[in-house]
This record gives structure tokens, sequence and C-alpha cells, in this order.
């Protein structure tokens, strides 16, 4: 009995990048969102106004 299911290890491989890549950027989110929480606890969205604040900046 012969499997004839053909895994592409390209595609794969680029799944499992993204997913990997995709987890440490939220692990980053998570780290900034606590120790903003710690620094600014009266400030309503601390990390998205700072990331805002940073694109835009790089945009100029």
């Amino acid at each position: 009995m012969s499997d004839t299911n053909v895994i592409d290890f390209d595609k794969a491989s680029d799944k499992h990048r993204s997913e990997r890549e995709h987890k440490k950027k939220e692990e980053k989110v998570d780290e900034l969102r606590q120790r903003f929480a710690n620094v600014l606890p009266d400030r309503v969205r601390p990390v998205k106004d700072y990331l805002k604040k940073k694109r835009d900046k790089k945009k100029r």
C-alpha cells in the first residue's frame, strides 16, 4: 500500500517559519505590553500608541 500524498517541503518550511516568526512577534508585543503596563498603568493603549508613533516616524 503506497501513499500517493506528496509533501512539498518548501511550502511546509515556509509555513512553519512564518508561524514561528509570528509567535516571536507576539511574544515581543506581549513583553512590551507588560513593560508599558508596569510603567504607565493609567494609559489605555500604550503599546499601540508606541508602535503607531514608531511607524509614523519611520514613514518620514
